[in-house]
């Protein structure tokens, strides 16, 4: 009886998507799988990036994956619709509707050291019932926006009109005629303001906390020609993405690094953008005391040109309080509202880097405890549309494992050359916050920002370091369960010493026999 896993996602967004397509591919029939999705529909922050402007900061052939690339994108940067419409259509074209289980989350989960399996909680709803699922792997791809972060502000569930995070967009409330507030300038704040301060009678005022770097976001429409050649000239789609690959990975070495010399270049003519674009009155404000890379670059698509409008004014003086009719500032001014758009982020360095809270381990411990200090994994095996993860789990079958995880010194030491390597990185600077570390023992700990380029990820992730991982096997032995360690080195070496024999003993056999064909065309394929 062929032996099947059984796999549940945590997360029916992008990323839970993306595994559970590599996980097929990889496992076929011998793949159970469940993905837990809390919304009544897949998507994640897809689905919920409801706000006028939604869309991808990334060139959208970049942000596709591999295996399924779209030859028809419009534009450059794809709207939320596309995006959405693109996740749904790969959701049908590899099977997965069924493996939905929607309107449940995941509660907590516990490690049975004796069946080798995960006990996972979920919950309902819609209607509270709990229950209970058993899987022997359980991946977490809950996505860093998938928490909302509203800031520490006096008074803020005082506010008596309607208050939202932009994460969670209130699609019911009309803002049409109303004196509306925002709060934050990162990627999504400056990217509705446009569309919302161009509705009929709205008065926006925007709270900022402090300057940045915008670059100017340069859409392009992709012609006919273009499409032709993405669809049918084979190679001509790959090559593009590849060269968006190389971009991205030039412009992210340059803001990443502070001894990189081409960074000094590009701050010059960032703030130059800055100070052609920016209202005279609010260039101050706008202008950042901190290096290029300290924080997310945003990309500006129309922020900066509607901070010229008479209906919209710009406050970077910290807010003191929120009251139930409006928000009240450090300088004493009161500014009255009728609906409150907080685009404060989410807290991405500490919980926004999957579940933790209530998924238990090895020894009882709980990953949200084993993170107290700051989240660590090794080599970041979470990543959308990486194969590393569905190879591991391919492992279990090809080599009749029961678990893995990585090796004490491995993780540690990967972890040392991390930080070694972020050592000169912008986002460790003083001279501002930022959700890309968290603070251990008075000193940062950079937890998100990366210190590979994306060609150096996939490399490092291209195969499975098996020296790197402790590999268990369940076995039965007098009726009782017992654990064993594999060696999956040894396992290999053997297997690939048996097929050069194989290999050799028939190529011997049709040397000898001029006239076995046969023997000869199944020895140079079987070598192959």
């Amino acid at each position: 009886m062929p032996r099947i896993i059984r796999v549940v996602i945590i997360g029916g967004g992008i990323s839970g998507i993306a595994q559970a397509i590599r996980l097929k591919e990889q496992l076929g029939d011998h793949l159970s799988l469940t993905i837990l999705e809390k919304g009544a529909s897949p998507g994640g922050v897809w689905r919920d990036a409801k706000w006028p402007g939604a869309g991808v900061d990334v060139p959208i052939h970049l942000y596709s994956l591999y295996s399924d690339l779209n030859p028809d994108w419009s534009e450059r940067f794809a709207s939320q619709p596309d995006v959405l419409a693109y996740w749904e259509s790969l959701i049908d074209r590899h099977g997965l509707r069924n493996t939905f289980l929607l309107n449940t989350t995941y509660t907590s989960s516990t490690w049975s050291a004796e069946t080798q399996t995960h006990q996972i909680l979920v919950t309902n709803v819609e209607t509270g019932v709990k229950s209970i699922h058993e899987a022997e792997v359980l991946i977490s791809a809950t996505g860093p926006l998938a928490k909302p972060l509203l800031p520490d502000v006096p008074g803020i569930d005082s506010f008596a009109g309607p208050s939202f995070h932009n994460l969670r967009w209130d699609t019911s409330v009309d803002l049409t005629g109303k004196r509306v507030a925002v709060v934050g300038n990162g990627s999504s704040g400056i990217q509705f303001i446009p569309g919302v301060s161009d509705l009929p009678g709205v008065t926006l005022t925007h709270y900022i906390r402090s300057g940045g770097y915008f670059v100017p976001k340069i859409q392009h429409k992709y012609t006919a020609f273009e499409k032709f050649l993405f669809r049918w000239v084979p190679g001509v789609i790959d090559l593009h993405r590849f060269g968006l690959l190389l971009e991205h990975d030039r412009t992210w070495s340059v803001r990443t690094f502070s001894d990189d010399k081409r960074r000094e270049v590009l701050e010059k003519e960032l703030l130059e953008y800055l100070e052609e674009k920016a209202p005279a009155e609010y260039l101050e404000a706008l202008t950042p005391d901190y290096p290029l890379g300290a924080k997310r670059t945003a990309l500006d698509f129309g922020w900066l040109d509607s901070l010229h409008r008479d209906n919209v004014s710009l406050v970077n003086t910290g807010i003191a309080q929120v009251t139930a009719n409006g928000i009240e500032t450090e300088d004493g001014t009161f500014r009255a509202h009728d609906v409150i758009i907080w685009a404060t982020g989410s807290d991405v360095a500490r919980h926004g880097l999957g579940a933790n809270v209530g998924l238990h381990g090895e020894d009882d411990v709980e990953l949200q405890e084993f993170w107290k200090d700051a989240p660590q994994a090794y080599r970041g095996l979470a990543v959308p549309g990486s194969t590393a993860i569905a190879r591991l789990v391919r492992g279990l079958l090809d080599y009749d494992l029961s678990s893995v995880q990585p090796k004490q010194e491995a993780f540690e030491q990967h972890n040392a050359e991390v930080q070694e390597k972020l050592a000169n990185c912008t986002a460790r600077t003083e001279k501002t916050n930022n959700w890309w570390g968290v603070r251990v023992d008075g000193k940062r700990r950079i937890t998100v920002t990366n210190p590979q380029s994306g060609i150096d990820l996939w490399w490092s992730t291209l195969s499975t370091k098996w020296q790197n991982w402790d590999a268990v096997r369940l076995k039965s032995v007098d009726s009782k369960a017992r654990l064993e360690k594999v060696d999956v080195l040894a396992i290999q070496r053997r297997r690939h010493a048996v097929k050069v024999l194989l290999a050799a003993g028939l190529g011997a056999v049709a040397y000898f026999t001029p006239v076995n064909q046969l023997l000869t065309e199944f020895a140079s394929r079987f070598y192959a």
